[in-house]
């Protein structure tokens, strides 16, 4: 699949699919059946937060789910890129009818801005400062206001690129926050205050900064999804060392290797496919995939 909207293109161009192509659970934005159940829908709204750990205003887009929620609120979805997935893909539809269908459970979700490319290479990758933001802020913040849970096991991060090793931090630095990580194609090429064009990119040779933190940083209960694609290069290679990293030091890991690029077509359904992994049935160990 390719031609999807994106950071680096217009809303316009076209998607195709060989018969090789990763499956589809659905995809945002698409009409749901004329039926009472289907016209059933999930409360979509923008906020703006202040941020101290940003020292910046951000918006935050929420969904809530229709229909009753469990005691003890409903499991917590914090998706980064939220001015993609919400405002310009209208993800919600996704989420509609994956809860509709049964194969998720109810859940709240939350979708931070990242503004514009030049404030997402300053705040994604690994920074502390973003993590405060979602695990200290953005985290209390809804579940002073939403019907959400407080519980790691059952809150997911998920981004894809430079917002998929972002995502990976967070389940690295805010483990009592986040439990469970979504990641696809992760920029697993970013280092700290290195020479590249995104604050350092890592030699090529050798094991990705976020590997590494991960080995010395000590155990750490973590559920993790990681994604990439046949045709993402080196960004393959890496998230197959991260996975072969994160499974060595006992963590949970599923992997899947999709037939696709870097491409929000295939970070469509691979959202949906992990998130039914993470959050759609039991946890019965490491699972490894591919299409």
């Amino acid at each position: 699949p390719g031609g999807g909207p994106g950071r680096g293109r217009g809303a316009g161009g076209g998607v195709w699919a060989r018969p090789a192509a990763p499956p589809r659970r659905g995809r945002p934005g698409a009409p749901a059946a004329a039926t009472a159940a289907a016209a059933r829908r999930g409360l979509v709204e923008r906020h703006r937060l202040t941020s101290a750990a940003l020292a910046a205003r951000r918006d935050v887009w929420t969904y809530v789910p229709p229909g009753p929620l469990p005691d003890g609120g409903a499991d917590a979805l914090v998706l980064l890129d939220g001015d993609m997935w919400c405002g310009r893909l209208g993800v919600q539809a996704l989420f509609d009818r994956l809860i509709r269908d049964g194969v998720l459970p109810p859940l709240v979700v939350l979708a931070p801005d990242a503004v514009d490319n030049a404030t997402r290479a300053r705040e994604f990758g690994g920074r502390p400062a973003y993590v405060n933001f979602l695990a200290a802020e953005l985290l209390p913040w809804a579940a002073a206001r939403l019907p959400v849970t407080f519980d790691p096991s059952r809150t997911v991060v998920a981004g894809e690129s430079l917002g998929g090793l972002t995502a990976l931090y967070a389940g690295l630095a805010a483990p009592r926050r986040f439990g469970k990580v979504l990641a696809q194609s992760p920029s697993l090429w970013w280092r700290p205050g290195g020479p590249g064009p995104v604050d350092g990119t890592d030699a090529a040779d050798g094991p990705s900064w976020l590997a590494e933190r991960y080995a010395g940083g000590g155990p750490r209960e973590l559920r993790a999804h990681l994604r990439v694609g046949r045709y993402e290069g080196d960004m393959r290679k890496r998230c197959g060392e991260l996975r072969d990293t994160l499974r060595g030091l006992g963590h949970s890991v599923a992997y899947t290797e999709y037939n696709g690029g870097h491409d929000y077509a295939c970070w469509a359904g691979g959202l949906a496919e992990g998130l039914v992994d993470l959050l759609g049935r039991a946890d019965d160990g490491a699972r490894e995939g591919g299409v």
